[in-house]
């Protein structure tokens, strides 16, 4: 009879698991509310950032929950580009990594091959070069085996553009040039508008401006004829720099109006403010200062209002990037509670087919064996209501320990965006100070060839004295001490001079001053505005810079600056 009895209770326990088992196969339905996530992510990655964030996460969490490998793909590649935008390159990197891991498992080299682009750029605006151009290379392999001729096109303009930021203007052409032809035969005239605007920066940075405005003139035509009217800001505002840097202020004026007027109808402030800076600029040139002050004022308000802006909307990201992760905390805890309470669901079932199944074997055995059935059920009964209480204490118990978990998160990512506001504001200041004094320092260059040219005039010289007086008082407004500057330097980089001092310890107070606008990865003509000397001083001055930091002759001397 025993034997009899344990074969009859395993087939009852076989027969419930089969009926209440699952399968690991994903429903159809589940992929395509997975898709619609990850698609509706993809729409607001630029318009509406923190809600595609929400849809990728929750993207991520399905798929991995139901093995879903092409969906975790695609929500960490949007997760990867979200984090780009909003400048967390480290994350960024993180997520696409991912991202390719899972586009190579299921087989979609389109997919590997953009998430390498989108990692070039997040490993470039990262300060990792090297790391970079590899990236885009193995992009351009797949695409290669692929015969994607657009995907090359892309793929060459974003390594023409990394040449370009190294100053290796042969190579960045070349791989401009190479994308140009593609386009060209694609009769693609969105990419070729892009790839216009690319050379015609180029050649801007070479300071050939006749040629950089035949290309920002192409662009132009190329991005009127598909309606792209935020890149036409940009290309009005690139002509008009070009005019200007040649002297030609009135038609400077003209194109940096048009992309002012333009920016202020689409309410695209970043380009509105750096019309105003041109405009400002241009006037000043002119000799029209009040012109010149307001367009100023104008920028440095605009300035104020998108940061305190981009402040408001940081604090939301961050908000909801705390509640999502909250969230999915919550979630993991109920999934853990619904499968323990499953669980005991599931044995008090089998316990209630054994007492079933015992009962009527015991009857049918006779009256001693129900005794002894009677006796062993209760035993049982009781074990079973100890054990429940044994979990619903221990249950209780987690549920207190992850509150305070919890609180004590809370307070840690309160404090941490305190400080990273604190270091943004920071930040900022002490860009607008060294900007500052690139601008005074322009303005003194300019006033020192208009007294020579005074002194030599034979005109009359009171009114230009009194030019030069108004001149004078403009700079006023943009005039910092460097004191100022060293402070809030120091505030940012509290030991930037203290690791400096222990690399090279005979540095001069020049070469200190060099090295804190290098970590400012400030431009050569800026840098060289701001100490008041020529580019080939300058040059000479960072050749015995790197011999005293005993740089090997290969080494990047501001990417070296930047580590510190």
């Amino acid at each position: 009879m025993r034997p009899l009895f344990i074969c009859i209770f395993l087939l009852l326990i076989q027969g419930t698991i089969i009926q209440e088992g699952y399968s690991t196969t994903l429903p159809e339905n589940d992929t395509l509310y997975i898709d619609f996530l990850n698609t509706t992510a993809e729409k607001y990655l630029n318009s509406n950032p923190d809600t595609a964030f929400v849809y990728a996460k929750q993207a991520l969490l399905l798929s991995e929950k139901k093995g879903f490998v092409k969906g975790i793909a695609v929500a960490n590649e949007n997760l990867g580009l979200f984090f780009y935008n909003q400048g967390g390159f480290q994350q960024a990197v993180s997520y696409l990594l991912n991202a390719i891991a899972s586009y190579k498992k299921v087989g979609d080299k389109i997919g590997v091959a953009e998430s390498y682009n989108h990692l070039g750029m997040a490993y470039y605006y990262g300060l990792k070069i090297d790391v970079a151009l590899q990236c885009h290379q193995e992009a351009l392999k797949i695409y290669e085996q692929l015969f994607d001729e657009k995907g090359k096109a892309e793929t060459f303009g974003y390594i023409g553009h990394l040449y370009e930021k190294q100053k290796e203007y042969p190579q960045a052409l070349i791989y401009q040039e190479k994308a140009f032809k593609i386009y060209e035969g694609l009769n693609d005239k969105a990419g070729l508008g892009k790839i216009m605007e690319n050379l015609g920066s180029i050649f801007e940075d070479m300071e050939n401006y006749p040629k950089a405005y035949e290309y920002f003139n192409k662009a132009l035509t190329f991005n009127q004829e598909v309606n792209d009217q935020v890149t036409i800001i940009n290309n009005l505002n690139n002509i008009g720099d070009t005019y200007r840097k040649q002297g030609n202020y009135s038609d400077a004026l003209i194109y940096t109006l048009q992309a002012y007027q333009l920016a202020r109808k689409m309410n695209q402030k970043d380009r509105l403010r750096s019309a105003l800076r041109d405009l400002s600029k241009t006037y000043a040139f002119i000799g029209d200062y009040k012109k010149a002050h307001a367009y100023l004022d104008s920028s440095y308000t605009l300035y104020q209002r998108i940061y305190d802006e981009e402040s408001v909307l940081q604090m939301a990201r961050m908000q909801t990037l705390y509640q999502t992760e909250a969230k999915e905390k919550a979630l993991v805890v109920k999934d853990a509670t619904i499968q323990l309470l499953e669980g005991e669901r599931r044995i008090g079932q089998l316990w209630i087919i054994l007492l079933v199944t015992g009962t009527v074997l015991l009857l049918s055995f006779g009256i001693i064996f129900f005794r002894y059935q009677r006796l062993k059920t209760r035993k049982d009964r009781e074990l079973l209501e100890q054990t429940q209480r044994v979990l619903e204490t221990e249950r209780e118990n987690t549920q207190l320990n992850e509150q305070n978990l919890k609180t004590e998160l809370e307070n840690k990512r309160l404090k941490e965006l305190q400080l990273q506001q604190e270091l943004e504001t920071r930040s900022r200041e002490l860009t607008t100070h060294a900007l500052q004094i690139v601008q005074k320092n322009k303005f003194l260059e300019e006033l020192k060839v208009k007294l020579n040219e005074i002194r030599r005039s034979e005109k009359d010289k009171t009114r230009q004295i009194k030019e030069l007086i108004a001149s004078i008082d403009y700079s006023f407004k943009l005039d910092q001490d460097w004191e100022d500057f060293k402070r809030f330097f120091e505030q940012v980089h509290p030991d930037f001079f203290q690791n400096l001092q222990s690399v090279g310890t005979d540095l001069s107070a020049h070469d200190k001053r060099l090295c804190a606008l290098l970590r400012l990865n400030l431009s050569s003509t800026d840098i060289s505005t701001i100490l008041g000397i020529s580019q080939d001083s300058l040059r000479i001055a960072r050749y015995r810079l790197r011999k005293k930091l005993k740089l090997e002759e290969r080494a990047n001397l501001t990417a070296f600056l930047v580590s510190f």
